[in-house]
């Protein structure tokens, strides 16, 4: 079972895809910015959430069932919002045939992990990695300690990976990783955006390059004064952005 958040009662449809550590929660500063136009299907990825999690850890049978519970819904044009690593989930999902995608918004998309995340797939020491870092208090409130130069003051980075599960973060981490180096993300036939927050990481900054390279049409944003989160940040230049723009 995928849950999803409906908000909204127009006919423009955006779906919002979360990251690493997110859920539907992840869109809650956009809620009270929804148009009468617009409405936002948001999931909980399979495993995430009140979403069960999926029989196999295999990223395009999440994805083909994604676009299948929009089939369901009866939203087959739709734009995509994808967070974070969510957001290499929104450009999968954007492939999908069974869609009709025009506007895909990509807010601080990676295209190759920093290498300090694949200390947490590692088979010997990955899990007890995850474990110390996101999963002790101590050990969240040390990492946001240390992402201070990549947010704001009041944002914190790591609170949200309280409740995450531990296999199912980790087994997101493995698949998309197994993405780099591959040409997956080169088709798609829509409208990119990228918005990227100014003192984001480095690694989301030179991500840009990549993606300039195989989209021609792509859009760049960068917004002052914000760090990795745009959605908590400054909300409501997201909405503008997401909301105006389709």
């Amino acid at each position: 079972m995928i849950f999803h958040k409906q908000v909204g009662n127009g006919t423009k449809i955006v779906v919002g895809i979360h990251g690493w550590g997110g859920s539907v929660g992840t869109f809650l500063p956009l809620e009270d910015k929804i148009p009468e136009s617009h409405m936002m299907i948001n999931f909980d990825l399979p495993g995430y959430g009140k979403s069960t999690k999926p029989n196999h850890w295999n990223l395009e049978s999440i994805i083909d069932d994604l676009a299948i519970e929009l089939e369901n819904l009866g939203h087959n044009t739709v734009d995509i919002l994808g967070n974070c690593s969510g957001a290499l989930m929104a450009i999968l999902l954007s492939q999908s045939p069974k869609l009709n995608v025009n506007n895909l918004y990509l807010i601080d998309p990676f295209a190759e992990s920093p290498w300090y995340f694949r200390i947490f797939i590692n088979r010997l020491i990955g899990s007890y990695a995850y474990s110390i870092t996101f999963q002790n208090p101590l050990g969240r409130i040390i990492t946001n300690l240390s992402l201070i130069k990549n947010r704001q003051e009041d944002t914190d980075m790591t609170s949200s990976f309280r409740d995450i599960d531990k296999e199912t973060s980790i087994s997101y981490l493995r698949m998309l990783i197994s993405l780099e180096g591959s040409s997956v993300m080169e088709n798609i036939n829509c409208k990119p955006t990228i918005i990227n927050g100014k003192n984001t990481f480095k690694t989301a900054k030179q991500s840009v390059k990549y993606y300039q390279s195989i989209w021609p049409n792509l859009n760049q944003i960068i917004l002052p004064d914000v760090g990795h989160l745009p959605l908590e940040e400054n909300p409501q230049e997201i909405s503008r952005i997401v909301f105006d723009s389709s």
